[in-house]
């Protein structure tokens, strides 16, 4: 989200110098004076003795025990696990200050979806206990709280002309969250109802589960996709969730609504759901936000294989970790009810490499014992082996031979052999199931890239993290004049994780770094550093001769006039030296 930094540096400093730290800690904590300190038990961490220090000097807070520390918004941030700017409005707030931070309005559809999941919930938590839908959720063991917390609800069908008449919403508004259908038909009726936020908390979208099993009609329904409901783009809870997976390092990834609730009940709280579509790039970057470490649990039939095999595509090249879980169920939500917590986390930590699934998967779809199908299977480990290799993540391809060697009964100097000759006659395209873009050619990208200064930077930085300290080596603040790579070495010089820039930057500053993060060719890096240097050396020439030429038309002596076009043909000349 891009933040006016200046105004909430001002409402920062004036929050400071009107909120007493001491006096607003102590209405969340028991404070001890210690000198001219505070102490308290940490909230943040459990302990007996107090490691929680207050320094009124400072205004600040730190934590001898977990090393929690910061100021007086951070403590509230913290302690309430809510966003910044939640933090800051409800301390202005408490300070009495205006808050004047320009912020999008809610729109329409969403204010209307949040009036009909209300009722959708209220009309669950006030049915009798013997109705067969609490009769439903009781064999799915999901109670009052996880229906509150996961905000379930019951259809009637008699729940969208209510929220229009008693909000006065316009009739169309129900009809473009696809609520309202044919005219004045209610989408969903006699269904558990499963709200589905975006990855910002709005609520953009419903999903039906049918509680009627032996009817034709379908198991879930979702609303249509809209302009804000976009399956492609959303995870399941993670909203919710990512404070979790950041606390944790590393995401549970499931497919099914009940899966999520299933895992989040026994206490695995960093997992999200894929809402039943593929996992895109735009899933990966949100995840990126929160951590590179994931461990997919599909269901574990042939869909599910395929899920996992599509989402280790899209994960492998952007320098994830992956882990692949198996385990003896057809899904989470029925292993969650066979085993407890301890168990499934033994399953977790027990999750195999993302190549070692790759190496058994293709390894079950062929007679390995024949000569011909092990041909075709080793044809398919080729096709993996470079694009492993492409992609750079060359630390794995030992143990991705040496499983193959295992699989087949064939030496590892064999099959190392077979790989890299193979590999090299899969055509570049080929290789990789997804392409940057079906417009545009590898040439075209290559070149858009070495044209523009900023996104060679963010490419090299981006995609050859070795090159980090070449960047940093060659190049300095001071020759860049565009004001992205300028506001890139200010949140660098703070923090390099993707996700603290991604979460950090303007607006297009983070445009660009997702442009460049979904680029999925891997160039020459020797080639666009030598072009990021021509292009700096070029723009530092063209800046000195529009100095000069300033300098030539304001001056009115005539040897001065000479001089200075002579320095400008000299630089001209230059320009023609670099390629």
């Amino acid at each position: 989200m891009s933040r006016n930094y200046d105004t909430l540096k001002k409402v920062i400093d004036e929050i400071k110098s009107k909120v007493d730290i001491v006096d607003f800690v102590n209405s969340y904590l028991s404070l001890s004076k210690r000198g001219k300190n505070y102490t308290a038990l940490c909230p943040f961490h459990a302990e007996d003795t107090p490691s929680f220090y207050i320094f009124p000097e400072t205004q600040t807070f730190h934590c001898f025990g977990c090393g929690a520390h910061g100021d007086v918004i951070t403590f509230l941030e913290k302690y309430e696990q809510i966003s910044f700017l939640d933090a800051l409005k409800k301390i202005a707030t408490y300070a009495g200050i205006e808050l004047d931070i320009n912020q999008k309005e809610e729109p329409v559809e969403i204010t209307f979806n949040e009036e009909v999941s209300k009722l959708y919930t209220s009309n669950l938590l006030n049915l009798s206990s013997n109705h067969k839908l609490w009769q439903y959720l009781k064999k799915r063991e999901i109670n009052r709280e996880l229906v509150e917390e996961f905000e379930l609800g019951f259809a009637t069908g008699q729940e969208i002309q209510k929220v229009i008449e008693d909000n006065l919403f316009d009739k169309d508004i129900a009809k473009n969250t696809g609520l309202l259908i044919n005219g004045d038909k209610e989408f969903f009726y006699n269904r558990l109802i499963i709200p589905i936020r975006n990855n910002v908390g709005e609520l953009v979208g419903f999903a039906g589960r049918q509680i009627e099993e032996e009817t034709n009609a379908p198991k879930y329904l979702n609303t249509p996709e809209n302009k804000f409901f976009k399956k492609s783009k959303i995870l399941y809870r993670y909203y919710k969730n990512k404070k979790f997976i950041k606390e944790n390092d590393f995401v549970i990834l499931v497919e099914g609504y009940f899966d999520v609730i299933s895992m989040y009940k026994l206490g695995f709280k960093n997992v999200v759901g894929i809402l039943g579509s593929a996992f895109t790039k735009d899933h990966a970057l949100e995840l990126l936000k929160a951590t590179n470490k994931v461990v997919t649990m599909y269901d574990m039939d042939e869909s599910g294989r395929k899920a996992t095999l599509s989402t280790i595509d899209a994960l492998f090249a952007k320098d994830f970790q992956i882990a692949v879980s198996k385990y003896p169920a057809k899904d989470p939500d029925e292993l969650t009810k066979k085993h407890d917590n301890k168990y499934i986390a033994e399953i977790l930590k027990s999750s195999y490499k993302f190549h070692e699934f790759i190496v058994d998967y293709y390894a079950e779809k062929y007679d390995l014992s024949n000569e011909f199908a092990l041909e075709k299977y080793l044809k398919e480990m080729s096709r993996w082996y470079k694009k492993i290799e492409d992609v750079g993540r060359i630390s794995y391809l030992q143990g991705f031979i040496e499983n193959i060697s295992k699989k087949t009964g064939k030496g590892t100097e064999y099959i190392q052999k077979i790989l890299e000759r193979t590999s090299a006659l899969i055509p570049e395209s080929s290789a990789s199931s997804e392409s940057y873009s079906q417009s545009k050619d590898t040439v075209y990208v290559e070149k858009d890239i070495r044209h523009d200064i900023a996104k060679s930077y963010l490419f090299l930085w981006i995609k050859y993290p070795q090159y980090r300290e070449i960047l940093k080596n060659n190049f300095s603040e001071e020759d860049f004049s565009n004001k992205l790579l300028k506001e890139f070495f200010t949140l660098t010089s703070q923090n390099s994780d993707i996700g603290y820039l991604l979460e950090n930057s303007s607006k297009e500053l983070s445009d660009l770094i997702v442009e460049v993060w979904k680029i999925e060719y891997f160039f020459n890096p020797e080639r666009i550093l030598s072009s990021l240097k021509e292009s700096i050396r070029r723009t530092k020439i063209n800046q000195q001769i529009e100095e000069l030429k300033k300098k030539l038309h304001e001056t009115k002596d005539l040897s001065e006039k000479t001089n200075i076009t002579s320095e400008i043909i000299q630089l001209y000349s230059k320009l023609k030296t670099i390629n």
